[in-house]
Protein backbone atom coordinates (compact mmCIF):
# COMPACT_ATOMS: atom_id res chain seq x y z
CA UNK A 1 0.00 0.00 0.00
CA UNK A 2 1.08 3.44 -0.88
CA UNK A 3 2.88 5.09 2.82
CA UNK A 4 1.47 8.32 1.86
CA UNK A 5 -2.02 7.18 1.62
CA UNK A 6 -1.50 5.26 4.95
CA UNK A 7 -0.68 7.93 6.79
CA UNK A 8 -2.41 11.13 5.04
CA UNK A 9 -6.05 11.97 5.45
CA UNK A 10 -6.93 12.09 2.07
CA UNK A 11 -10.03 11.70 0.11
CA UNK A 12 -10.94 8.51 -0.88
CA UNK A 13 -8.85 8.42 -3.99
CA UNK A 14 -5.82 8.47 -2.29
CA UNK A 15 -2.35 10.11 -3.10
CA UNK A 16 -1.84 7.79 -5.89
CA UNK A 17 -5.12 8.76 -6.98
CA UNK A 18 -4.35 12.73 -6.40
CA UNK A 19 -0.80 12.16 -8.37
CA UNK A 20 -2.54 10.48 -11.54
CA UNK A 21 -4.44 13.20 -11.79
CA UNK A 22 -2.59 14.93 -14.11
CA UNK A 23 -5.25 16.08 -16.58
CA UNK A 24 -6.99 18.25 -13.63
CA UNK A 25 -3.26 20.18 -13.21
CA UNK A 26 -3.62 20.18 -17.76
CA UNK A 27 -6.52 22.33 -17.31
CA UNK A 28 -4.98 25.24 -15.00
CA UNK A 29 -4.86 28.58 -16.52
CA UNK A 30 -1.68 29.21 -17.88
CA UNK A 31 -0.28 25.31 -17.40
CA UNK A 32 0.41 24.84 -21.34
CA UNK A 33 1.84 28.22 -21.93
CA UNK A 34 3.97 28.46 -18.88
CA UNK A 35 7.38 26.80 -19.37
CA UNK A 36 8.33 26.27 -15.96
CA UNK A 37 5.16 24.02 -15.53
CA UNK A 38 6.60 21.84 -18.04
CA UNK A 39 10.19 21.61 -18.18
CA UNK A 40 12.47 19.08 -15.75
CA UNK A 41 12.30 20.21 -12.01
CA UNK A 42 16.13 20.07 -11.05
CA UNK A 43 16.83 18.67 -7.09
CA UNK A 44 19.94 19.85 -5.47
CA UNK A 45 21.29 18.20 -2.19
CA UNK A 46 24.57 17.69 -1.69
CA UNK A 47 26.63 14.14 -1.63
CA UNK A 48 27.92 14.83 2.06
CA UNK A 49 24.18 14.43 3.56
CA UNK A 50 22.51 10.89 3.04
CA UNK A 51 19.17 13.35 4.28
CA UNK A 52 19.54 15.55 1.59
CA UNK A 53 20.12 12.66 -0.80
CA UNK A 54 17.06 10.68 0.64
CA UNK A 55 14.84 13.18 0.74
CA UNK A 56 15.84 14.67 -2.96
CA UNK A 57 14.95 11.20 -4.38
CA UNK A 58 11.36 10.89 -2.31
CA UNK A 59 10.36 14.64 -4.25
CA UNK A 60 11.61 13.34 -6.98
CA UNK A 61 9.76 10.18 -7.50
CA UNK A 62 6.42 11.83 -5.96
CA UNK A 63 7.05 14.26 -8.89
CA UNK A 64 7.19 11.57 -11.17
CA UNK A 65 4.10 9.82 -10.44
CA UNK A 66 2.41 12.83 -10.60
CA UNK A 67 3.69 12.95 -14.21
CA UNK A 68 6.48 15.91 -13.82
CA UNK A 69 9.92 15.17 -15.23
CA UNK A 70 12.72 15.52 -12.38
CA UNK A 71 16.47 15.87 -12.45
CA UNK A 72 18.31 15.05 -9.02
CA UNK A 73 21.46 16.82 -9.13
CA UNK A 74 23.97 15.54 -6.50
CA UNK A 75 26.30 17.89 -5.47
CA UNK A 76 29.92 16.24 -5.55
CA UNK A 77 31.31 19.85 -4.04
CA UNK A 78 27.94 21.37 -2.51
CA UNK A 79 28.03 25.12 -1.66
CA UNK A 80 29.26 26.14 1.62
CA UNK A 81 26.77 28.50 3.69
CA UNK A 82 23.47 29.68 2.80
CA UNK A 83 22.04 27.28 0.21
CA UNK A 84 18.66 29.68 -0.78
CA UNK A 85 22.07 31.17 -2.94
CA UNK A 86 21.76 28.52 -5.65
CA UNK A 87 17.63 29.37 -5.83
CA UNK A 88 18.62 33.32 -5.98
CA UNK A 89 21.30 32.06 -8.96
CA UNK A 90 18.84 30.21 -10.69
CA UNK A 91 20.83 27.44 -10.46
CA UNK A 92 18.63 24.72 -9.55
CA UNK A 93 14.37 24.56 -8.77
CA UNK A 94 14.25 23.03 -5.33
CA UNK A 95 16.48 22.78 -2.06
CA UNK A 96 16.25 20.63 0.88
CA UNK A 97 16.93 22.62 4.39
CA UNK A 98 15.52 23.56 7.97
CA UNK A 99 13.90 26.51 9.19
CA UNK A 100 15.54 28.01 11.84
CA UNK A 101 19.06 27.12 9.72
CA UNK A 102 17.74 29.45 6.94
CA UNK A 103 15.64 32.23 9.36
CA UNK A 104 19.15 32.50 10.41
CA UNK A 105 21.23 32.96 7.17
CA UNK A 106 17.94 34.84 6.21
CA UNK A 107 17.74 37.33 9.32
CA UNK A 108 20.46 36.23 12.18
CA UNK A 109 18.85 39.19 14.13
CA UNK A 110 15.32 37.81 14.28
CA UNK A 111 17.04 34.17 14.99
CA UNK A 112 18.62 35.21 17.90
CA UNK A 113 15.68 36.74 19.07
CA UNK A 114 13.65 33.60 18.99
CA UNK A 115 16.63 31.79 20.53
CA UNK A 116 14.92 29.01 22.86
CA UNK A 117 12.19 29.11 21.08
CA UNK A 118 10.38 25.03 20.89
CA UNK A 119 7.42 25.62 18.65
CA UNK A 120 8.20 25.17 15.11
CA UNK A 121 5.13 26.81 13.93
CA UNK A 122 6.61 30.34 14.50
CA UNK A 123 9.63 29.46 13.40
CA UNK A 124 8.33 28.31 10.45
CA UNK A 125 6.04 31.53 10.04
CA UNK A 126 9.23 34.15 11.04
CA UNK A 127 11.10 31.78 7.86
CA UNK A 128 8.46 32.32 6.17
CA UNK A 129 7.97 36.04 6.78
CA UNK A 130 12.10 36.56 6.11
CA UNK A 131 11.87 34.15 2.41
CA UNK A 132 12.01 36.18 -0.37
CA UNK A 133 8.67 36.94 -2.55
CA UNK A 134 9.63 34.34 -5.30
CA UNK A 135 9.79 31.79 -3.07
CA UNK A 136 7.98 29.62 -0.81
CA UNK A 137 7.56 26.40 0.99
CA UNK A 138 5.28 23.56 2.37
CA UNK A 139 4.01 23.87 5.78
CA UNK A 140 7.80 21.99 7.82
CA UNK A 141 8.17 18.39 8.51
CA UNK A 142 7.62 16.96 12.26
CA UNK A 143 11.94 15.50 11.18
CA UNK A 144 14.30 17.79 12.64
CA UNK A 145 17.47 17.76 10.41
CA UNK A 146 20.97 20.15 9.47
CA UNK A 147 22.41 19.26 12.07
CA UNK A 148 25.79 18.93 11.02
CA UNK A 149 25.34 22.68 9.37
CA UNK A 150 23.59 24.52 12.75
CA UNK A 151 26.56 23.71 14.63
CA UNK A 152 29.27 24.66 11.76
CA UNK A 153 27.19 27.85 11.35
CA UNK A 154 26.48 28.23 14.92
CA UNK A 155 22.75 28.69 14.25
CA UNK A 156 20.96 29.71 17.39
CA UNK A 157 19.07 27.72 19.61
CA UNK A 158 15.95 26.98 17.65
CA UNK A 159 13.52 23.78 15.52
CA UNK A 160 15.13 22.60 12.73
CA UNK A 161 12.38 21.23 11.13
CA UNK A 162 13.31 19.92 7.44
CA UNK A 163 11.53 21.75 4.60
CA UNK A 164 11.77 22.33 0.59
CA UNK A 165 11.79 25.51 -0.62
CA UNK A 166 11.48 26.21 -4.15
CA UNK A 167 10.39 29.28 -6.95
CA UNK A 168 6.63 30.06 -6.38
CA UNK A 169 5.43 29.88 -9.27
CA UNK A 170 7.28 26.34 -10.31
CA UNK A 171 4.42 23.84 -9.60
CA UNK A 172 0.68 23.09 -10.59
CA UNK A 173 -1.77 22.08 -7.94
CA UNK A 174 -0.96 18.46 -8.01
CA UNK A 175 2.47 18.52 -7.61
CA UNK A 176 2.59 20.98 -4.85
CA UNK A 177 -0.12 18.05 -2.97
CA UNK A 178 2.95 15.76 -3.72
CA UNK A 179 5.69 17.56 -2.68
CA UNK A 180 3.27 18.42 0.87
CA UNK A 181 2.25 15.04 1.79
CA UNK A 182 6.06 14.05 1.55
CA UNK A 183 6.84 16.99 3.67
CA UNK A 184 4.52 16.41 6.16
CA UNK A 185 4.79 12.70 6.76
CA UNK A 186 8.14 11.92 7.11
CA UNK A 187 9.16 11.67 10.43
CA UNK A 188 12.65 11.34 12.36
CA UNK A 189 12.05 7.91 12.66
CA UNK A 190 11.46 7.42 8.93
CA UNK A 191 13.56 9.38 7.79
CA UNK A 192 16.67 7.58 9.97
CA UNK A 193 14.68 4.32 8.17
CA UNK A 194 15.06 5.45 4.59
CA UNK A 195 18.79 6.57 5.38
CA UNK A 196 19.85 3.06 6.92
CA UNK A 197 17.91 1.17 4.63
CA UNK A 198 19.24 2.94 1.55
CA UNK A 199 23.10 1.84 2.98
CA UNK A 200 21.22 -1.98 3.28
CA UNK A 201 20.57 -1.60 -0.57
CA UNK A 202 23.19 0.12 -1.91
CA UNK A 203 20.46 2.16 -3.52
CA UNK A 204 19.14 5.47 -2.20
CA UNK A 205 16.21 5.56 -5.27
CA UNK A 206 15.26 1.25 -4.27
CA UNK A 207 14.91 2.73 -0.22
CA UNK A 208 12.79 5.03 -1.50
CA UNK A 209 10.11 3.12 -3.95
CA UNK A 210 10.06 0.47 -1.10
CA UNK A 211 9.13 2.80 1.50
CA UNK A 212 6.17 4.80 -0.90
CA UNK A 213 5.12 1.42 -1.88
CA UNK A 214 4.87 2.13 -5.90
Amino acid sequence: MNRLVSRTALPVLGLVGALSLTACSNAEPGRGTNEDHTRAVRISVSANSPEQQVLGELYSQVLQETGRSTSLIIEDTPREGNRLELLYAAETDLIISCTGLMLHQLDPERAEELSGTIDPHETHREFMGALPAHLTAPDPSPAQGCSVDVLEQQVPDLPQSIIPVYRRDLFDRAELKAISSVTYTVTDEELEGLIETAGDKSSVSAAVEEWLGY
